[in-house]
């Protein structure tokens, strides 16, 4: 699964669509290409950002108690219920050996 070309890291995204007065967004959906796109500027072929609705039949296995959004990499959890950051996960990336 990670395996290929330089692929170093998977980072899942799983969100929903939000509910709002004018009807529901897809506010994470739209984070997570913007994420996508800043990752693959940053470290190219080295990671890969891809993104989950929580009702995909493909989405990844959560806890019970997962609050979204929910952001993994390479299928551990790194963080639940808070606001995806850049920084957090750019921290994570070098305990791989991921480097810009």
């Amino acid at each position: 699964m990670l395996r290929v070309g330089m692929l170093k890291a998977e980072i899942m995204i799983i969100g929903s669509l939000v509910a709002c007065e004018n009807g529901p967004r897809d506010n994470w959906r739209k984070l997570s290409k913007w994420f996508a796109s800043k990752m693959t500027a940053l470290y190219g072929d080295q990671v890969a950002v891809k993104y989950f609705d929580i009702f995909d039949p493909d989405c990844p296995i959560l806890p019970p108690d997962a609050k979204l959004p929910v952001v993994k990499i390479n299928e551990e959890i790194l963080s639940m219920g808070e606001k995806i950051s850049m920084k957090l996960i750019r921290e994570r990336l070098e305990t791989f050996g991921i480097e810009k």
